[in-house]
């Protein structure tokens, strides 16, 4: 099975949020989790994407 890694770029247009929001959550240490390649480059499994969405999902009830 192959992961494909996301750049912030890409990570930040697959949530719909601006690339800063990711840079200020990883300050943080917030936000979905994510490798760093090369000891620098962080990168954003596809999967840790969705289970970050999945975990901060709001339910309402009626």
């Amino acid at each position: 099975m192959t992961t494909k890694l996301l750049t912030t770029k890409e990570a930040a247009d697959y949530l719909r949020i601006a690339v800063q929001t990711l840079y200020n959550w990883r300050h943080q240490r917030k936000g979905p989790d994510y490798v760093l390649v090369g000891g620098r480059s962080p990168r954003y499994e596809q999967e840790a994407l969705d289970k970050f969405l999945d975990n901060n999902r709001v339910c309402l009830s009626a």
